[in-house]
């Protein structure tokens, strides 16, 4: 990672420059140095770095520390023989190195306690800077400026699936000129970022008390903060996670619009959750708790088809979305539904959505 190895040793030494006590440093690249500041008339008058040592006993990085730092494959090799030519030194041993050290160069006793608290402090300060420098952009840069009150106000219209009401909360509580505004003086997109994915978390588990399936809200939640992840401008991100929150009002709306017993609402989940599996009469009787029978006349009643006929509806309903988003072949989608056969696709397909699946993708693709 350096030009020159003692280059190593000065990135090291740049964290005791304002120290009044020795600190265990540790690199992203696992290297432990014992950090030890040579103090005279109580002031700092240089640093003395030992190290670098391992902390622990490997003969080569993991498969996960290559993936983490992105190290190329043709350069794994030298990484390895300079991994392989460092000292293994456990924590322990390297804290009681530091007070031998600290007692030769200072002629001050210390305990190896008092290194562990001097490297703890050491870290936290750096942290605490951070911490405060959120809690400043924080309010800075907060998406909503109403407050707590505020905030909790619309968490209650998502779990209400109240979605006009919503989206002129949004509109009263918004601050895009002001966002803009400040991106052109200093761009703190991290941070706006961190905010958003908050807030769309916050808004899932709201849109899941509010009735929506618990892994449809898990994974609408895990796409949303993908995207905002991409994003390079902030008027973007705050543009994504309003329209975030949005949609998840307007399921919880759709759900409450569809309300139905709880053995009927398990029913429903399951076959969300396992559209693409083989399922049975008596898996619906087992996740409901009703015996079949009965849970066949009463899913009838709440819902208007009969499970099979609604498994069969919801199954051509996602065989639509792949027709639209992907480029699966149609056997490919009639197989992946667990449908016997394409000609058996086909025929459910028609009677569901009115026309054939080939007909359905051309018919889209020519708009």
């Amino acid at each position: 990672m350096f030009s020159d190895a003692a280059d190593l040793f000065r990135s090291a030494a740049a964290k005791g420059t304002e120290l009044s006590c020795l600190v265990v440093h540790e690199t992203n690249y696992t290297e432990q140095f014992a950090v030890v500041p040579v103090i005279r008339n109580l002031q700092c008058q240089a640093v003395i770095v030992i190290g670098p040592a391992l902390r622990h006993n490997h003969s080569e990085p993991s498969a996960e520390f290559w993936q983490e730092h992105g190290i190329p494959h043709e350069k794994r090799t030298k990484w390895t023989e300079y991994y392989r030519s460092l000292p293994f030194v456990d924590r322990l041993r390297l804290l009681y190195i530091c007070v031998s050290a600290n007692w030769m160069i200072n002629q001050q006793a210390l305990d190896i306690t008092d290194v562990i608290e001097s490297t703890l402090q050491y870290g936290l300060s750096d942290q605490q800077q951070e911490k405060e420098r959120e809690l400043t952009d924080r309010r800075e840069y907060s998406i909503f400026h109403d407050g707590n009150a505020g905030q909790g106000h619309l968490l209650e219209l998502i779990k209400r699936g109240e979605k006009n009401e919503l989206i002129k909360q949004l509109a009263k509580m918004t601050n895009i000129d002001y966002i803009s505004e400040v991106n052109s003086k200093r761009s703190h997109l991290r941070n706006v970022k961190n905010l958003a994915i908050g807030g769309v978390t916050l808004s899932s588990h709201m849109a899941t008390q509010g009735g929506v399936y618990e892994e449809l809200s898990s994974t609408l939640c895990g796409l949303h903060v993908k995207h905002i992840e991409e994003l390079t401008d902030l008027a973007a991100v705050e543009a994504v996670v309003f329209a975030a929150i949005v949609d998840f009002a307007e399921r919880v709306s759709q759900c409450r619009n569809n309300n139905v017993s709880k053995p009927v609402y398990r029913c429903k989940e399951y076959i969300y959750l396992h559209l693409f599996e083989e399922m049975t009469m008596q898996q619906m009787s087992d996740v409901s708790g009703l015996n079949s029978e009965y849970l066949s006349q009463l899913f009838k009643k709440e819902t208007g088809l009969t499970l099979m006929n609604y498994i069969q509806r919801e199954r051509i309903e996602e065989a639509k979305k792949l027709l639209d988003h992907s480029g699966d072949t149609i056997t490919s989608i009639s197989e992946r539904l667990t449908f016997y056969d394409q000609s058996h696709f086909v025929k459910v397909f028609k009677k569901h959505a009115g026309v054939t699946p080939k007909q359905y993708r051309n018919r889209k693709r020519s708009r």
